[in-house]
């Protein structure tokens, strides 16, 4: 197990405002993920931007096998860079914000959507 100092976090989970199909995911999500990928300063302070979507397409959900509570969050942003100020100064410029903005809006509503800094250690 090692405890990684080089980079740190900013994770975001929300609830869609409704169940979004494979089809729409990925009719949308690829020109947002490239509107993203080409401002300046998320080029220069963010080394990971990875999106994931709520995918329960067998019989009996994960969290139920587990003995545990099935979530109502339907995505999660795991943002990693060098540091904390790196991300924030990425994620409050004007030229990200006007990028997500209106997919936000479309997807989940604001008292549904969490996001918080983060440390992390690699178990495996």
């Amino acid at each position: 197990m090692s405890l990684h100092t080089d980079a740190v976090r900013a994770i975001g989970i929300f609830k869609a405002r409704r169940e979004f199909t494979p089809e729409e995911i990925n009719a949308s999500a690829p020109q947002v993920i490239e509107h993203i990928r080409k401002i300046p300063i998320i080029q220069s302070n963010i080394t990971k931007y990875e999106v994931s979507y709520k995918a329960e397409r067998l019989g009996k959900t994960l969290a139920s096998e587990l003995g545990l509570n099935d979530t109502v969050y339907t995505t999660v942003i795991v943002i990693e860079g060098p540091s904390h100020e790196k991300i924030r100064e990425a994620l409050t410029h004007p030229d990200y914000l006007a990028v997500i903005k209106g997919s936000l809006e479309h997807a989940t509503d604001l008292e549904h959507f969490h996001f918080f800094s983060a440390e992390f250690t690699t178990v495996i």
